[in-house]
């Protein structure tokens, strides 16, 4: 609504509108539809009967007249509470706009000075000697006033409140700057528009504040423009989001810069322009307040829809009195900004007006993997092969079936991994342990994976120790050159390791994916969501455009301008970023007039070629931008770029495909055999140590509780050789405990590590060395020696083997009742080894569940249903995952006449398997269709 620019005319004509709606509309209601003819039943049944239509009409206008009348009320209200009304109605915002503006358009009379109020609020003025703010009150009498600078949505009510302690005070700024001209030309008047940049004088007892010629209590909020700034990246280094651009604009629009010229459009800036910059969230607005949605600018004394709580107190004076954001003359070779924090699933997208210009995102240390074969990937792929990884663990033993009674089991042999994928998986592993973020368990770690946040950056490469990220929104880059595919296929699997239908949409012409990722890409695509094929280069771009009709039609029925902001205020939404990726050697018009539409709709391109309207850059062999133009040429030129070869990228895409239900084929007998442990045999006699592995590891030395926390490489070394009791050698010790050491260091860590593990068995056992035999070396084979150390995971293989080989049921009975004793929780609970999880803990406990189901079967065949109960419950301890466990549990629960704890039981499984995303077997459905029906 459009309100006239004097106070006076504003306030007649809200009252006007204001009566008009209120009186008006009931008036004309009843005086030409009153009594209202009521339609019969034969009317509802007549189509198109004009007495039913003429009903529904005056219902809706009645309805919408009363939701009205109840909106003003609610505004009346909160005017006369001095807060702001928490109801949110239709025709709200109407209702306050009106209110508004009748009851603090015109200028009440000056109240008397007041006391110095108990709250304090912090303001930023502009300090600096050559502002246009300080020259132009330079030729004005010094007086005893504080001065305040104008914010975006600011009113002389929320002035008064923060800094004088009392709304009713705003008359007293009013007369304050009656008649003063403003740094945009200006002229203030009682009841006029605030605008942004403005600095108004206050009483002297206002707090927060800054008094002429003396130094502001905080620093000043200003940038000066360097070559290449935008306001879209001055908002998001300075304001945490580019959103905020529009702040900035308003703040600064018409200001006088050096050498006279004015900010008059978003897209226009010239070096060396000083902005003044708006305060933070945090500095302008309560955490009340926050949760409100700001409207449009408010009239200058607007005391019911701009009221924000009172600010944090101003910092101590002794910040520095000026701070410049950005010189003048910036660095070439630095990225300007400063990378967020969250780059997977925070969303800096563009705004459509203006469309800023697309700008380099820096992290400020590299988060970079160097992967065997020659690929380099960024920290978060990494990330994502790990989730992919204990995806398919978990998929693997949430499937495993019963053996049966006479059925021999085996120790599952580990699926053979690439080295690209092992290093992969390590260097999550050491990133996570290192920060402490690390997961538990493969059901914690592929459940903290679960988002339906798209991403919003992509990470690109590196360069100056530094991580590169583009904004997907917008996103317009062509590479060339012979190392380019390589790029190309390590862009497209950055999105897939953390797509999902609703977090990304990755368009690949079909022939180009073959090209790139060869001809298995047809079979695999079918397991990679988020991976789009489409016939030809064009299909792909009719794919584009018609998502951008449907996101059109979106933003024009949700009333925003981009994606970004859709996704904001409506988080339900499925919004996926949307990429194409194709091969496109000379560009093409029509796609380069998508991608100036891109950036709204929250889309961007990477092709194979040259573009002419985005930056194309030149690709060497050794994946170094040699060349570069465009909008990013100087901040991508000699970045190296993240890049996979051929085969590291397939058996990647057969990772993450694997993860996503590519179906497996299932080991054999003889292939899981090789995997079994060879049984040692029993120590004669009583050894001096045991060592408890089979759960939380303990070492005890007669008797004595050893606690090697402290030494943990001497841990991992003993747990190391205690799961390959024939022994190791050196160069194999030190490849699984320091494989990114040289082979001479590597020994000597691994020979100080065996040292204070000798010493710290040795202590408790009162022995010398000579005598203390704990760690035995035979040639070149060190290895735990079996006559003086009893390890528990020995005797459980044994036991294993044991029933395997058993020839009647109650041999092969006891053989599983000492697994089940032994079993104290998975293999070194506690323990995270990257050697660890893939190797030997995974596969232990599948063959441990196993066991537990086969003994809890032989006892259900024996009719001691009881003690097979606890078999399964057991395995389902050990692996809350293994559905069979399960649903063996809550199976037998029934006949012993424990309903409802098994369909209490039957509930926690669902809702685990909920939790992951995936359907029960159908066995495990008819159980608990079975459960869910009434007896």
């Amino acid at each position: 609504m459009t309100w006239p620019q004097h106070p006076i005319l504003t306030k007649i004509t809200a009252a006007t509108a204001l009566a008009a709606f209120l009186a008006g509309i009931p008036t004309v209601l009843l005086t030409f539809f009153w009594p209202i003819d009521l339609p019969t039943v034969d009317d509802l049944a007549t189509p198109g009967e004009p007495v039913v239509i003429e009903a529904l009409l005056l219902a809706v206008v009645w309805t919408c007249w009363a939701l009205f009348t109840w909106a003003v009320l609610a505004e009346v209200a909160g005017v006369i509470r001095n807060r702001p009304s928490r109801i949110l109605l239709p025709f709200q915002r109407l209702a306050a706009y009106l209110i508004t503006a009748i009851t603090v358009t015109a200028t009440a009379p000056i109240a008397a000075p007041r006391g110095l109020p108990a709250a304090a609020a912090t303001v930023t003025p502009e300090a600096s000697p050559h502002s246009p703010i300080t020259q132009q009150g330079a030729d004005e009498p010094v007086q005893a006033h504080k001065t305040y600078l104008v914010q975006p949505r600011d009113t002389l009510w929320s002035i008064a409140e923060q800094h004088l302690g009392d709304p009713m005070r705003y008359p007293e700024i009013a007369a304050l700057n009656h008649g003063r001209t403003m740094p945009d030309g200006h002229t203030f008047t009682s009841g006029d528009w605030l605008h942004p940049g403005w600095t108004l004088h206050l009483p002297a007892d206002a707090t927060g504040t800054s008094t002429p010629g003396t130094s502001p209590p905080a620093r000043p909020r200003t940038h000066t423009v360097a070559p290449g700034d935008t306001l879209w990246d001055i908002a998001e280094h300075h304001l945490g989001t580019g959103h905020r651009y529009k702040d900035i604009f308003r703040l600064n629009k018409n200001r006088s810069q050096p050498g006279g010229e004015r900010l008059t459009r978003p897209g226009v800036l010239e070096p060396g322009w000083r902005l003044i910059l708006p305060k933070r969230k945090h500095q302008l607005r309560g955490p009340e307040s926050e949760q409100h949605r700001s409207g449009p600018p408010s009239p200058s004394a607007n005391a019911a829809s701009a009221m924000p709580s009172a600010p944090a107190p101003a910092p101590p004076p002794a910040q520095p009195p000026s701070e410049t954001a950005v010189s003048s003359q910036p660095t070439e070779d630095k990225p300007t900004l400063a990378r967020p924090a969250d780059r997977q699933t925070g969303s800096p997208t563009t705004a459509a007006e203006p469309a800023p210009e697309q700008k380099l995102v820096a992290a400020p240390s590299p988060e970079v993997v160097t992967l065997p074969g020659g690929g380099m990937m960024a920290l978060s792929f990494a990330a994502g092969v790990a989730v992919a990884l204990a995806a398919t663990r978990l998929c693997r033993r949430r499937e495993l079936t019963a053996p049966g009674i006479d059925e021999p089991t085996h120790m599952p042999t580990p699926e053979p991994h690439p080295t690209a994928i092992k290093a992969l998986q390590r260097a999550h592993h050491h990133h996570t342990t290192g920060t402490g973020t690390g997961a538990t368990d493969d059901y914690t770690l592929v459940t903290s994976a679960f988002t339906t946040d798209p991403p919003a950056l992509l990470d690109l490469g590196t360069r100056d120790q530094t991580t590169i990220a583009l904004p997907l929104a917008g996103l317009n880059l062509a590479l060339t050159g012979p190392g380019a595919e390589d790029c190309l296929r390590a862009i497209v699997l950055a999105l897939l390791a953390h797509a999902d239908p609703h977090r990304a949409d990755i368009i690949l012409p079909a022939p180009d994916a073959e090209a790139w990722f060869g001809p298995s890409i047809h079979t695999l695509a079918g397991h990679l969501p988020g991976l789009r094929l489409v016939a030809t280069l064009d299909a792909a771009i009719d794919h584009l455009e018609e998502q951008f009709v449907t996101r059109r039609r979106l933003l024009r029925d949700h009333h925003t301008d981009d994606i970004g902001q859709l996704r904001e205020n409506e988080p339900g939404e499925p919004l996926p970023a949307l990429l194409l990726v194709a091969a496109c050697p000379n560009g093409h018009p029509y796609l380069d007039t998508l991608m100036g539409m891109a950036a709204a709709f929250g889309a961007g391109a990477v092709i194979a070629g040259h573009s002419t309207s985005g930056t194309t850059c030149t690709i060497n062999p050794d994946h170094t931008v040699t060349e570069a133009a465009g909008d990013l040429a100087e901040q991508l030129r000699d970045a190296t770029v993240f890049h996979l070869p051929h085969d590291t990228a397939q058996a990647a895409l057969h990772t993450l495909a694997t993860a996503h239900g590519l179906p497996q084929q299932p080991p054999s007998s003889s292939s899981e055999q090789p995997a079994d442990i060879p049984p040692s045999p029993p120590a004669a006699g009583s050894p001096l140590v045991r060592f408890a592995l089979v759960g939380p590891p303990v070492i005890e030395v007669n008797g004595t509780t050893v606690d090697l926390s402290g030494r943990a490489k001497a841990l991992e070394l003993f747990t190391l050789l205690a799961v390959h009791p024939a022994g190791l050698n050196r160069e194999q010790i030190c490849d699984h405990l320091w494989p990114e050491l040289e082979p001479t260091l590597a020994g000597y860590r691994f020979h100080a590590a065996l040292k204070d593990l000798r010493a710290a068995l040795r202590t408790p056992a009162s022995m010398d060395g000579k005598a203390a035999t704990f760690i035995e070396r035979h040639g070149t084979t060190y290895r735990i020696g079996p006559g003086s150390v009893d390890v528990d995971l020995w005797a459980l293989h044994r036991a294993l083997t044991d029933a395997r080989t058993a020839t009647t049921e109650e041999a092969k009975t006891h053989a599983l009742e000492t697994v089940a004793g032994l079993c104290r929780g998975p293999l070194a609970q506690g323990l995270h080894y990257d050697w660890l999880d893939q190797d030997h803990r995974w596969p232990l406990t599948i063959a441990t569940v196993k066991a537990l189901l086969q003994l809890g079967a032989l006892h259900e065949h024996t009719g001691d249903n009881e003690r097979a109960l606890e078999a399964y419950d057991q395995a389902c301890t050990l692996d809350p995952d293994t559905e069979t466990a399960a649903r063996s549990a809550i199976r037998l629960l029934h006949p012993l006449g424990r309903t409802d704890e098994a369909r209490l039981r039957a509930r926690q499984l669902k809702t685990r398997l909920d939790t992951l995303g995936v359907a029960p077997a159908p066995e495990t459905q008819t159980l608990l269709e079975d459960l869910s029906t009434p007896v």
